[in-house]
């Protein structure tokens, strides 16, 4: 695969939950202090969606998985471009 062109993923739209972002600092924050970690990982998730845990929980088992994969596509380490090394 060619990486001198810049293709990585800066989104993802899942049908019926909405559009998956990277987290921004203050979402990184807020997913770290909650004490519970299965909370935590699904924060992590709802947060790229624009969702608290709480919404995030009441979907379908269905759209949860097809988020989850969503994410994980979103944060797959191909997904960033390749470094350069330092001369």
């Amino acid at each position: 695969m060619d990486r001198s062109v810049n293709t990585h993923i800066t989104e993802i739209e899942v049908e019926g939950v909405g559009t998956c972002r990277p987290l921004n600092q203050w979402q990184v924050k807020r997913m770290r202090s909650i004490a519970d970690r299965g909370n935590r990982h699904i924060a992590s998730i709802a947060f790229g969606f624009g969702m608290t845990v709480r919404q995030f929980k009441t979907l379908p088992a269905a759209l949860q998985h097809e988020a989850r994969e969503a994410s994980l596509k979103l944060c797959a380490p191909n997904n960033f471009p390749a470094m350069k090394p330092c001369q």
